[in-house]
C-alpha cells in the first residue's frame, strides 16, 4: 500500500539530523563475499572519495540552501505539511556516483541494499523493485504464478476495505477474485470477526495490511490460516520497524511488501521491496520482477531443455519490468542507515500527540495490542460522533491554518467510483464508514522540529476549546 502523501514544494531540507560525510563504498560490516550476488555482476565497488570531498560536499550543501532560501522567500500554504525531505548530502552523493560511474541500471548496489534490508528485517531475502504498488502486484503474481502456481485464477482472497487501492487492483490483476473485509475503527485494522465470518469455501488467501503503522493481531490471522488453510501475505507499506510479539511485520507468511516513497518511513523517491522466507521465493519474485528471465537467478537451478539455449537470454516465465534503479538503491543504502534515528524521533512525537488526544474529550486514537509495537506513518485521530464539532469543521480549520490534513488513507474504498466499476461497491462496512467519515491525519516527519510541533498543539486545543466553549454557551 503505497499512500501516496502529497509532497509539499515549500517543506524545505531537513531540520533535525545533521547530515554526516561518511564515504561512499560498501558499508561498514560489509565484505565482497556479502556483496556477491545473482545479478550478473559482483558488488565490487570502486572505492571512491567523493564524500570526502569538501568541494562536493560543499556544492551539495550550498544548493541544498540555496533552494531552501528559495522555498522559504516564497508563499508556502503549509506550514505544517504531511511530510517532509528526510534525505541530504550522502544520498545526493551515493546519485552522482552512480549517475558518472555509468552505472544506473539495477546492480550492485541494488544487491547490497536488499542484503541490509533483509538483515534488519530479520529475514532470510528481500527483493528491491520500483515501487511499493509493485512490491504488492509481484507478491499477487506469486500466488498465481503459471511457473509455481500456490492458488488458481478466481480463488478467492480476503483484504481489508481500508486500504491503498493497488493491493485491491494486485490481486485482481492476478486473476485472483477480492472479497472485502470491514475495518476496525478501534485499531483502523482489519476486523477479526468479520474476517472469520467472510471466510468461505472458495477463501485461499488473506493479505492483510498494518495500517498507518499499527501491526494487526497476528496471533488471531495465522490461527485463522492455519484452521481454514489459508496462504497469508502483508502489506507492510505503512509499518517499517513495526513488530508484532518482538517479529518484525513482513515476516509471518509468503511475504510482505513495503514502499519506499517520499512521505514513507524511508525514501529512495520511489521504490519498495518485498521481504522473502526463502531462497526459493526470491527467486521467483525475481524472474516475475524481470520479463522471466533467469538472468537474475542462478541458472544452474533450473534445467533448460535446449542446450543451445543461451542461458544469459533464457524466459521460463511471464513476468514484468518493475526493477528498481542503482540510484534509488543508492538512495536506501543511506536511508536505512538512518531509519533507526527517524523512528525514534516518530516515537517521541506520536507518543507526545496521542497523550495529547488523549486529553481531549472530542477524539479517539488507534489502540495498540500489549504484544504490539507500532511504527507510525502518521497521526490518525476519528473524531467523535458526539463531538461539538465535525471532521469536516476541524480539517478545513487546520487547511485554513496552514495545517495539511487528508483522509485516512483513501477512507472505505467501496465508497471509490472504481470499485462500481469492478463490482466492489457492495456490502455493509459499519467500521469502514466511521474511519471514511469521521477519521483524518496530520503528517508525522521525524525532521519536525518541537516549535513547529507544539505550535500544531496548541492550534487543535484551541480549536477544541472554542468549540466546546461554544457548546456550553448555547446549552
Amino acid at each position: 500500500m503505497t499512500n501516496e502523501s502529497t509532497v509539499p514544494p515549500e517543506s524545505g531540507t531537513a531540520t533535525l539530523h545533521s547530515f554526516s560525510r561518511n564515504a561512499v563504498g560498501v558499508r561498514a560490516g560489509t565484505t565482497a563475499a556479502d556483496s556477491t550476488h545473482a545479478y550478473g555482476v559482483e558488488a565490487k565497488r570502486v572505492d571512491c572519495d567523493w564524500a570526502r570531498n569538501t568541494q562536493l560536499t560543499d556544492g551539495v550543501e550550498e544548493l541544498f540552501a540555496a533552494h531552501r532560501r528559495r522555498n522559504e522567500s516564497q508563499p508556502s500554504r503549509y506550514w505544517y505539511p504531511l511530510s517532509r525531505p528526510t534525505y541530504g548530502v550522502e544520498e545526493v552523493v551515493e546519485a552522482l556516483d552512480s549517475l558518472c560511474s555509468f552505472r544506473t541500471s539495477m546492480g550492485e548496489k541494488t544487491r547490497m541494499f536488499e542484503r541490509q534490508f533483509a538483515a534488519f528485517q530479520r529475514c532470510s531475502d528481500s527483493v528491491m523493485v520500483n515501487s511499493g504498488s509493485s512490491a504488492d502486484l509481484l507478491l499477487c503474481f506469486l500466488l498465481t504464478n503459471p511457473l509455481r502456481p500456490l492458488l488458481q485464477p478466481g480463488d478467492e482472497i480476503l483484504v481489508p476495505v481500508v486500504t491503498w487501492p493497488t493491493q485491491l487492483w494486485s490481486a485482481m490483476m492476478a486473476g485472483l477474485k477480492v472479497r472485502l473485509v470491514d475495518v476496525d475503527p478501534a485499531t483502523l485494522n482489519v476486523d477479526l470477526d468479520d474476517l472469520e465470518s467472510e471466510i468461505t469455501p472458495a477463501t485461499r488467501a488473506i493479505f492483510v495490511v498494518h495500517l498507518m503503522g499499527n501491526p494487526c493481531r497476528m496471533d488471531r490471522v495465522l490461527e485463522l490460516a492455519r484452521q481454514h488453510n489459508l496462504i497469508v501475505i502483508e502489506d507492510c507499506c505503512e509499518a517499517l520497524g513495526a513488530e508484532w510479539d518482538g517479529v518484525p511485520v513482513g515476516n509471518f507468511g509468503l511475504g510482505g511488501s513495503f514502499s519506499f516513497f517520499f512521505s514513507h518511513h524511508i525514501t529512495t523517491m520511489e521504490g519498495g521491496m518485498i521481504t522473502c522466507p526463502d531462497a526459493e521465493t526470491a527467486d521467483q519474485l525475481r524472474i516475475l520482477r524481470a520479463h522471466g528471465w533467469l538472468r537474475n537467478v542462478d541458472p544452474a537451478t533450473f534445467r533448460l531443455a535446449d542446450d543451445e539455449l543461451d542461458p544469459r537470454y533464457a524466459f521460463i516465465n511471464w513476468g514484468f519490468n518493475v526493477r528498481p534503479t542503482e540510484v534509488q538503491a543508492g538512495f536506501g543504502l543511506h536511508q536505512l542507515e538512518k531509519l533507526p534515528a527517524f523512528n525514534r524521533r516518530r516515537d517521541i512525537l506520536a507518543g507526545r500527540f496521542f497523550d495529547f488526544v488523549d486529553h481531549l474529550p472530542c477524539f479517539t486514537r488507534p489502540v495498540v495490542h500489549p504484544l504490539a509495537r507500532p511504527s507510525w506513518l502518521a497521526l490518525p485521530v476519528l473524531v467523535r460522533p458526539d463531538a461539538p464539532f465535525s471532521r469536516r469543521e476541524i480539517t478545513t480549520f487546520l487547511e485554513q491554518n496552514g495545517v495539511e490534513t487528508r483522509p485516512i488513507v483513501a477512507g472505505n474504498l467501496a465508497k471509490q467510483p472504481a470499485a462500481k466499476l469492478f463490482g466492489l461497491d457492495g456490502g455493509n462496512f459499519p467500521g469502514a464508514d466511521e474511519i471514511h467519515w469521521q477519521g483524518f491525519y496530520v503528517g508525522l516527519s521525524p525532521m519536525q522540529d518541537d516549535q513547529g510541533f507544539d505550535r500544531l498543539l496548541d492550534l487543535i486545543h484551541g480549536f477544541v476549546h472554542s468549540k466546546t466553549a461554544r457548546r456550553a454557551i448555547a446549552a
